[in-house]
């Protein structure tokens, strides 16, 4: 009954229904052969689902992978299909034998001996299609990775070096992307890929650092932690060749560096001492190619800090469709900040190293990126590193004057302008970082406010709760800070737990500081209306408010200052104010024609002088001085 209702059954789900239904139950071991290529047919003649850009094969994938398919009916199936239908089909789901016959197919149609060009990012290679499939099996995904075309061919000695160069170039950035199309797609695959790589050296490098730079929130946390780690290795040859070829520059031959630096050069590996070793010949000894020697460590770093660790030492900046990627790392906050300390360690060693551009005529700015990253994922930075970092902030500054006037494009392929702008804003954040190193905060380091001896209220209101608090405990003592901090209650008054008073606490004289910052409010605090009420509004809603503070606060805004129903005065305000003027007509007619004011300098008139003033019949006093 079945086979006559598939028989009889129009094309559509309910069909492909029964289809899987019989292939994966009662004829799970035997079926005919027309109901396999029935099977197959109505799979392929199916409608593509929304959104879909491949079908996933479900149904062919079944009838394939039976033990009654003929062996010649898949392989000619195969023959036929797409490439994408062929990824569909090596899927982990299939069978044995279909996956057997994918295998076979993929090394049929592919060509051997191909290396990379930009063309093949275009018009794609058999195995590049199937590895753009997720959930492939293993065997599909070995055989698509030996399918692959080499890397970039090296020079024959006979083409033009120039022609070769530019091809060259042209031909790496294609490998780039296509290993990073195949990493995207074969998450999954991340560690046997990895393993394969490492059999294939030119594949090996793009992988690993595709691996930590594209999509490092994809990967694995055991294997994100060892890629990292390998990558840090390269690091020391880096400061072997710095160290090795300073001693050059200096004044010691060759022969004579390898010999100071006998040790370090014994304990390195093989390919170690052969990338040194490739520096100290004589064509190497001088011109640009020694000064990049002799900056190797401080390159290597801020490459990695630009490019390869960009995303481990800043999650936040990793973003999809303009939002966060934060939910999207396997890897722990802890981990990447561990990682990111790991780095910070390393470009310390950097800092030691550094020395300013030697080259004044094309004045470079570069350093700022992995200075900030050394004092941010630090726990503790050494007095002579901050002495470093100003040094390196100094010499980048040169650099930015010297390059005032530059129009085009820098060697970052960004604006002069944009590259000027973003060195600034580094420079203002490492400088409170040199100046106020954090300690470490839970998961990762987060800001730093700068020296406390030119802070002012106002970036303490934009500090965060943790911030604030962590950096009035690190300055326990200074009034001056404190003072600064309970004015910045003026511009954010609302915390989630610090109060006020909370602030008040830890100065030396709480009520007198309150009575000298409300007498100087103007020189002290300053701005407008929303200022001069909120301060008024604190000082009013503390338990106590003595008659001495009162009249020290600016008029309007204490006559403005609201009581416990919105168009009531504060009851302070009205009974001090009705205490002052008493019975006297004329000294409530004066009051009301004082020159107090809602803005300008009118609107610092003190209570207080102007109720003294309408009771005596004086002159009225002039504003308080301003800054």
């Amino acid at each position: 009954m079945a086979v006559e209702a598939i028989r009889t059954a129009s094309q559509g789900t309910d069909r492909d229904g029964l289809l899987m239904a019989l292939l994966t139950g009662p004829l799970a071991q035997s079926a005919p052969e027309w109901l396999l290529a029935t099977a197959v047919e109505s799979d392929l003649n199916r409608e593509p689902q929304p959104y879909m850009t491949t079908d996933r094969m479900e149904l062919a994938r079944v009838a394939l992978s039976h033990p009654a398919c003929p062996d010649a009916y898949r392989a000619r199936f195969l023959r036929e299909c797409t490439e994408a239908q062929l990824g569909g089909l090596g899927r982990r789901e299939g069978g044995a034998a279909l996956i057997r016959a994918v295998v076979a197919e993929l090394h049929r149609r592919s060509t051997t001996g191909l290396t990379i060009t930009p063309e093949l990012l275009t018009t794609p290679t058999p195995a590049q299609l199937v590895l753009s499939e997720h959930g492939l099996h293993e065997d599909v995904f070995v055989a698509a990775l030996d399918c692959l075309p080499f890397g970039p061919d090296k020079h024959d000695g006979e083409e033009d070096v120039e022609a070769w160069m530019e091809r060259h170039r042209a031909a790496s950035d294609a490998w780039d992307n296509m290993w990073s199309g195949i990493l995207r797609a074969q998450t999954e695959h991340h560690r046997p890929l990895l393993a394969w790589s490492a059999r294939h050296p030119a594949a090996d490098r793009v992988v690993r650092e595709h691996l930590l730079s594209s999509l490092p929130w994809h990967v694995e946390p055991a294997l994100l932690e060892e890629v990292a780690a390998h990558d840090l290795e390269y690091f020391g040859r880096a400061v072997l060749l710095t160290r090795v070829s300073r001693s050059c520059r200096d004044g010691l031959t060759p022969a004579q560096a390898r010999e100071r630096y006998a040790d370090e050069l014994a304990a390195a590996s093989q390919e170690e001492r052969d990338y040194v070793e490739r520096f100290l010949d004589e064509e190497m000894q001088s011109g640009y190619l020694q000064t990049m020697a002799c900056r190797s460590a401080v390159a290597w770093v801020e490459r990695a800090g630009r490019q390869t660790w960009r995303f481990l030492l800043n999650p936040g900046e990793a973003r999809r469709l303009g939002r966060p990627r934060e939910r999207e790392w396997l890897a722990s906050e802890e981990l990447v900040a561990a990682l990111g300390t790991r780095f910070a360690t390393i470009s310390l060693t950097a800092l030691s190293l550094w020395e300013p551009d030697p080259d004044s005529r094309y004045p470079v700015v570069r350093d700022l990126g992995w200075l900030h990253a050394l004092l941010v994922h630090l726990p503790e930075v050494p007095d002579e590193a901050r002495q470093k970092a100003r040094l390196v902030v100094q010499d980048t500054r040169r650099a930015l004057s010297a390059r005032s006037g530059a129009h085009g494009y820098s060697s970052s392929g960004h604006s002069a302008w944009e590259e000027n702008r973003r060195a600034n804003e580094l420079i203002a954040t490492i400088m409170p970082l040199v100046t106020d190193p954090v300690p470490a905060l839970p998961g990762r380091r987060t800001a730093s406010l700068g020296d406390p001896q030119g802070i002012g209220f106002k970036k303490l209101a934009d500090a965060d709760e943790d911030v604030l608090v962590a950096y009035l405990d690190r300055h326990m003592g200074n009034d001056t800070l404190i003072e600064e901090a309970l004015l910045c209650f003026a511009a954010r008054s609302y915390r989630k737990s610090l109060t006020f008073d909370d602030v008040l606490a830890r100065h030396s004289a709480p009520q007198q500081t309150l009575l000298d910052l409300t007498l100087h409010l103007r020189r002290r605090l300053g701005g407008g209306p929303d200022l001069r009420g909120s301060w008024a509004e604190i000082i009013l809603a503390r338990p106590e408010c003595p008659a001495e503070l009162l009249r020290l606060l600016p008029a309007w805004s204490a006559l403005k200052a609201r009581g416990p129903h919105y168009d009531t005065t504060h009851p302070a305000v009205a009974a001090y104010v009705t205490k002052a003027l008493g019975d006297s007509d004329a000294a409530w007619q004066r009051f009301a024609a004082s020159p107090m004011s809602h803005a300008g300098p009118s609107a610092w008139h003190r209570l207080g002088d102007l109720l003294d003033a309408a009771v005596k019949g004086t002159a009225w006093p002039t504003p308080p001085p301003a800054r």
